[in-house]
């Protein structure tokens, strides 16, 4: 069960409770310290301004422009520009789970201290987010090198007054939604636009919730071969612990393991020292095994990432500004590449095994599961789907991180195109579950042409059941989108 509130100090937000807050509209606040550090931060800035002192980002222009002195008097008309100028996203929009987990992580990020901007700002931050103001970010623009500069800067808009923002189930200027909101713009002063900008927060947000989503399409793809399995008789020799125990990746065990236990009671299995199943399922514990344990890595990752200072130059102490490399995004970028690549192997898998319940060579079945061929296709053109997709995938899977751009008059040099990254890894992730659910319409389909219900697993007959509420068996052929988006809906809503 989720906390009511999620209490931010900067240092154990989980992803669990991002996502909480990003889905589930959980309310946010800080923490009294993470209040302390940000108050002293601020006079530290303040400070800067009235002793005149040359700090980047605070009295200095930006990128290129680092060297060119900004006085005090136009330190708050910089801060504004900035934040305007920056604004040149274009596209579709993200989603508004991703960009309330683009603000969690923000006021995460200032709850450390080290940014320099009031606590006015990190409040009217926390405002939005608890009353559900959700600014118009569009989703193409970040190179994620100095951070998501340019998805940033429209959620910013949105904290002047500019900009646009979704609010009480309707568009509206950023203007009218703080009215509506019962809530005034913000006048940005010294550091505030530089600190709002400079971060990885629109790619740590959709990484957080692909992070998510992947975990749970793990025990899908589980669920799909165990009952594509039962439908094969698959020799469960494969399964046997010693076998996974002696190349011990934790992946690799778990997922024997898993398999074992959905197939717990069935009678569909064999045990044979002479036969051997085809690698789709033979060797599902280790496909599906390296899968976990990519996720397993990234989320290590993304946990650091949404507990870490991203913006640029960072405040330690009156004496110690230090300006750094953190806003980078190449820890996301790598990490988001290799969870697009190993969500793409369960679809690749899936797809083969879509295949051996169509083919009634290896099936044993009707062909494309359905009892009148020719005059109807069955579950034909539903392979096609995917094979299409887990070939659009392919495409996606290709590193976005190893493609680099540089500039600001090559100030910018290397960049890591963080946020490509974790939007392909995404759209991979969607692909997939569409993948997953014909399998799992393809392998009811074939637990009823075999006549098995009462000889598969418990867990196999309640998927089965479920399945079979939103999407009847196949007599006679209709159109089957809207039951593979049912089925869709069952996975994403986490009803198997």
């Amino acid at each position: 069960m989720h906390k009511s509130i999620i209490e931010l100090n900067g240092n154990d937000l989980s992803i669990v409770d991002l996502v909480a807050v990003a889905r589930d509209h959980k309310i946010v606040d800080i923490t009294d310290e993470a209040k302390e550090r940000i108050n002293q931060a601020a006079k530290i800035v303040q400070d800067i301004l009235n002793e005149k002192r040359m700090v980047y980002g605070v009295t200095t222009g930006f990128g290129y422009l680092q060297n060119t002195a900004v006085s005090p008097l136009d330190a708050e008309k910089l801060q504004k520009n900035l934040v305007l100028s920056h604004s040149a996203g274009v596209g579709s929009e993200f989603s508004q789970e991703v960009v309330r987990g683009m603000m969690v992580l923000q006021v995460n990020k200032f709850a450390r201290g080290h940014s320099g901007i009031r606590l006015k700002l990190v409040s009217l931050l926390m405002d939005f987010l608890n009353k559900n103001i959700i600014p118009v970010v569009p989703s193409r623009g970040s190179l994620g090198a100095s951070g998501d500069l340019a998805p940033l800067a429209h959620l910013a808009l949105v904290l002047i007054g500019k900009g646009f923002a979704n609010y009480g189930g309707m568009r509206m200027t950023g203007l009218q939604a703080l009215d509506k909101a019962s809530l005034s713009p913000i006048k940005l002063i010294a550091k505030e636009g530089l600190a709002l900008l400079n971060g990885t927060q629109a790619m740590t947000s959709i990484a957080a919730i692909a992070v998510v989503d992947a975990e749970y399409l793990v025990k899908i793809a589980n669920l799909a071969a165990s009952m594509s399995m039962e439908v094969h008789q698959a020799n469960i020799d494969a399964l046997n612990p010693l076998i996974h125990e002696a190349r011990p990746h934790k992946g690799q065990i778990q997922t024997a393991k898993s398999i074992r236990e959905y197939l717990k009671g069935s009678k569909r299995t064999r045990q044979s020292i002479a036969y051997q199943d085809s690698y789709s399922l033979r060797c599902v514990p280790t496909v599906h095994g390296a899968t976990l344990d990519t996720i397993r890595f990234v989320k290590n990752v993304v946990n650091t990432e949404i507990n870490s200072s991203t913006d640029n130059p960072l405040i330690f102490s009156p004496d110690n500004i230090l300006s750094g490399g953190n806003f980078h995004g190449q820890p996301i970028a790598l990490v988001m590449d290799f969870l697009g690549i190993s969500i793409a192997e369960l679809g690749n898998i899936s797809e083969r095994r879509i295949e051996r319940l169509l083919n009634p060579t290896l099936s044993g079945l009707p062909a494309f599961l359905t009892l009148r061929s020719g005059v109807n296709s069955g579950y034909m053109i539903a392979q096609y789907t995917a094979a299409s997709l887990v070939s659009e995938n392919k495409h996606l899977a290709f590193p976005a991180s190893i493609d680099s751009i540089p500039v600001s008059a090559n100030q910018e040099d290397h960049v890591s195109m963080g946020t490509i990254a974790a939007i392909q890894a995404r759209k991979i992730i969607k692909n997939v579950q569409y993948v997953l659910a014909i399998e799992l319409l393809c392998a009811s389909q074939a637990i009823d042409l075999a006549g098995i219900q009462d000889q598969v697993a418990p867990k196999s007959l309640g998927v089965y059941q479920t399945i079979r509420k939103v999407v009847p068996t196949l007599s006679d052929d209709r159109e089957l989108s809207p039951e593979i988006n049912r089925c869709v809906e069952l996975i994403k809503n986490r009803k198997l």
